[in-house]
Formats: structure tokens, C-alpha cells, sequence
């Protein structure tokens, strides 16, 4: 009602319902692209995680804790050098998008090109090498048959070619392409798996589905980027790629020590049924770490643009800290309430798991994607010096203490918590500092 002299009052409105407040919802995250591009990341992520559980579940399930400790800890070694080829993918992503943001995509498409022909080169020499040294690497796990490794060396090829690939497409902001080629990734991974073991091969089912699962990641990436591929290029040298790249190698091979060579060190000192249970102990824990990861593969091309541009990021990083702390936060919280669940109907009562154990390895797990957070946000800022120097101390701390304590699993699991605690007191401040602050000089 309106009267003379006054302003108008609107009519109250009536109280939204369910429908249509999931429908404003919707409009809320359609509007934020750090939210939308988020999610679809985070979706493909939980179907990758869940392939990748599944495979790591049904392993353990089908094999023998002595097989599934050998079968796991080849993983996990490769896990290591995945890491490693992750450096390659996240400079792709941080020059491809400082180039889309340039409106230079034909130097982006260019420097593409040159980094897969090279990146398949060096795959090949990586096989080559590694082969040679399968039977050092199987004597330090304690495996009898040299050919496990050899089998499993031989995906580098692919390897270190794929994220090449998915580093472009994240790069173009490409998400659903690269979260589709990583989901099938793992379901071909987990489902030839199954069929494999089924069949009889054994740890051999289990190895040879990794290879095959890489070499159709790699074809399908290429075919989403046959588009990119026709833009004609522009040759270009990227100043400050090398140094960018060789830190962020440093930052995320020792991530992926903190993550991986725990289960690594446990198959060499612990006995085989007790280095099984760490193995499964890990798997479950990890869900932690790989359901909200999708939620920092969105936010580092687009920090990286923000940057580039003189935009504001700080934002960015909180939303992404909240949506990266409430999914992994879930999942914590779902062990702590139903550990049993996942010790005896999950898995089956077959490891000796403690509810203990299992909660303390994802609360670690769930520190690890905070840091991984961190890690990318501060690469995007061309912080890879700091990152690299905070990891390497982080990452030498826990092989040094696995090294001089070893006794039992418990002992191992507080050793993973200690050094991702250890890690984000270095990280953090700068990433709260970096986000308050903004304003720093892109490396020249």
C-alpha cells in the first residue's frame, strides 16, 4: 500500500517452497563459475575416485593380502612417478590459460603440440630405464617376479603424454572433456581389473588393466582436442617455463611422496598381511583426499587468469577452501560414525583395521587436500619457489621418521598426520597472505 509522501512497501511474499528454493539454488550455481566448474570437476572426481576405490576394493577383495600388498605397493610406487608427470600438466594448464587470456591461442596450440611430441619421447626413455631396473625395485619391495614391474613401467609411455593432454583442456577450461577422460580412465582401469583377476591372472590382472586404461585416456583427450590441434600455430619460447616447470616438478613429486610413500616403505618393512591391512587402511582413507580434489583442478586455471589480469582471487580461494573443507570434511565424519561400516561390510572383516587407524589416516587424508588446495592456488601465483622448498621439508621429515620408526601401522599413521600438519604451517600463511594480498610480479 501506498501513501502520500511516502515511499511504497513492497506486499510481503510469500515463503518459498522446497521446489522453488532448489531451483534459486540452482540459479546461485549456475551464476558462480568458480561453484559450477567446481562441481562438475568434483562429480567426475567422485566417479574417478569411486572406479579408482572400487579397483583398489575389489583387488583386495579378490587377491590375497600377500598378493594385494604386492599389487598395492607397484601402485603406489607408479603413483609416485604419476605425480611427477602432473608436473607437466600444471605448467600446460598455467601457460595455455595466461594464453587464452592474451588471446593467443595459437601460441597455446603451439606449445601444446611441441609438449606432447616431446612428452611421448620421454615416456619411452622412462620405460626404457625403468625396465632396466625392475629387478632393483622389485628386490627393495620384496617381490619375487621382475615382470610385475616391468608390466606396469610400461603405461609411463602414456603417462607422461596424458596430462599434456588434460592440462590443455583445463587450460581452455575445458572441464567436462578432462573429467570424462579421467573417469574412464579409471573405470577401464577398474573393470578389466575385475574381469582379468576373475580369469586367473592374478597381481597380472591386476597390472596389465593400468596400461590398456592409459593407452584409451590418451587417444580420447587427443580426439577432444582435434579442434585445438587445427589452430594454426604461433611458435613462441615461454619465459620462465623451464623454472616454473622444474619447481612445480619439486612441489607435487613431494606431494606425492607425502600421499604415497608411506604404503611404499610400509611393503618393505612390515610383514606382508600387516603391509596388506596398511594398504587397505590407505585406500579407505584417501576418499578424503580424491573426492574433493576436482574442487582445486577447477580453481588453478581460473586463479591463474584472475592473476594474470591483475583480478581478484582471494575470493576464489575461499570459496574453494569451503567446498574442498565441507566434502572431505563428510567423509571424515562418516568414518568417525560408522568406522565398522567400512572395516566390516566394505571390506569385508579381512584386515585387522582399527577405527583409530582408519580416522586418524583420513583426518590426514583430509589435510593433504587442503594442502593441495594451497599448492595449486600458489602455483597459479607463480609461488612454485616457496611451495617447493615448504614440501620438500614436509616430504623429507616423513621418509626421515618412517626410516627410524617402522615398528607397526600406528606408528606409520601418525607419521603421515605429523607431516601434513607439519606442511600446512608452512603453506598456509602464505596463502592467506598471498590472498589478502594480491598483488605480486608474474614470473618473468
Amino acid at each position: 500500500m501506498q501513501q502520500d509522501g511516502l515511499i511504497p512497501i513492497e506486499e510481503a511474499q510469500p515463503a518459498l517452497g522446497l521446489k522453488d528454493r532448489l531451483l534459486l539454488a540452482k540459479d546461485r550455481l549456475m551464476q558462480d563459475d568458480m561453484a559450477r566448474d567446481g562441481l562438475i570437476m568434483v562429480i567426475f572426481g567422485l566417479l574417478t575416485g569411486l572406479f579408482n576405490y572400487l579397483y583398489q576394493i575389489s583387488m583386495g577383495i579378490m587377491l590375497s593380502p600377500a598378493d594385494f600388498g604386492t599389487l598395492f605397493s607397484l601402485f603406489s610406487l607408479f603413483m609416485i612417478v604419476w605425480w611427477l608427470t602432473q608436473a607437466l600438466q600444471t605448467p600446460m594448464t598455467k601457460f595455455v590459460s595466461t594464453f587464452k587470456a592474451q588471446g593467443s591461442i595459437g601460441k597455446a596450440s603451439y606449445l601444446w603440440s611441441a609438449s606432447l611430441k616431446g612428452m611421448l619421447l620421454v615416456g619411452l626413455a622412462a620405460f626404457a630405464v625403468s625396465a632396466a631396473l625392475s629387478p632393483l625395485v622389485c628386490n627393495l619391495l620384496r617381490i619375487d617376479d621382475n615382470l610385475y614391474a616391468v608390466l606396469l613401467f610400461a603405461a609411463f609411455i602414456m603417462a607422461f603424454a596424458l596430462p599434456v593432454n588434460n592440462g590443455a583442456l583445463r587450460g581452455l577450461q575445458q572441464f567436462i572433456p578432462s573429467g570424462f577422460s579421467n573417469s574412464l580412465l579409471a573405470f577401464l582401469r577398474f573393470s578389466l581389473a575385475v574381469l582379468f583377476v576373475w580369469l586367473g591372472l592374478g597381481v597380472y590382472g591386476g597390472l596389465l588393466p593400468i596400461v590398456l586404461a592409459y593407452c584409451a585416456a590418451l587417444l580420447v583427450t587427443t580426439y577432444f582436442l582435434r579442434g585445438f590441434a587445427r589452430v594454426s600455430h604461433q611458435p613462441v619460447s615461454v619465459s620462465g617455463l623451464k623454472s616454473y616447470t622444474g619447481l612445480s616438478l619439486v612441489a607435487l613429486v613431494c606431494f606425492a611422496v607425502l600421499t604415497n610413500v608411506d604404503v611404499v616403505l610400509a611393503k618393505h618393512y612390515l610383514e606382508a598381511d600387516s603391509a596388506g591391512t596398511y594398504s587397505a587402511i590407505s585406500v579407505a582413507g584417501k576418499v578424503a583426499l580424491f573426492a574433493p580434489a576436482g574442487i582445486a583442478a577447477a580453481m588453478f586455471p581460473k586463479a591463474s587468469e584472475l592473476f594474470e589480469t591483475g583480478g581478484a582471487h582471494g575470493r576464489l580461494l575461499q570459496r574453494a577452501m569451503l567446498y574442498v573443507t565441507l566434502i572431505g570434511g563428510a567423509v571424515l565424519a562418516t568414518y568417525v560414525l560408522f568406522p565398522h561400516f567400512v572395516t566390516d561390510v566394505i571390506l569385508q572383516g579381512k584386515y585387522a583395521i582399527t577405527s583409530t587407524s582408519l580416522v586418524k589416516y583420513a583426518l590426514a587424508m583430509l589435510l593433504s587436500v587442503v594442502l593441495f588446495l594451497v599448492i595449486h592456488y600458489l602455483l597459479a601465483l607463480n609461488r612454485a619457489k616457496e611451495v617447493a622448498v615448504s614440501l620438500l621439508a614436509a616430504a623429507s621429515l616423513q621418509v626421515g621418521l618412517i626410516l627410524m620408526y617402522h615398528s607397526g601401522i600406528d606408528q606409520l599413521v601418525n607419521i603421515v598426520l605429523l607431516s601434513d600438519c607439519f606442511c600446512l604451517l608452512f603453506t598456509l600463511p602464505l596463502c592467506m597472505n598471498a590472498a589478502v594480498n594480491a598483488r605480486y610480479r608474474p614470473c618473468a
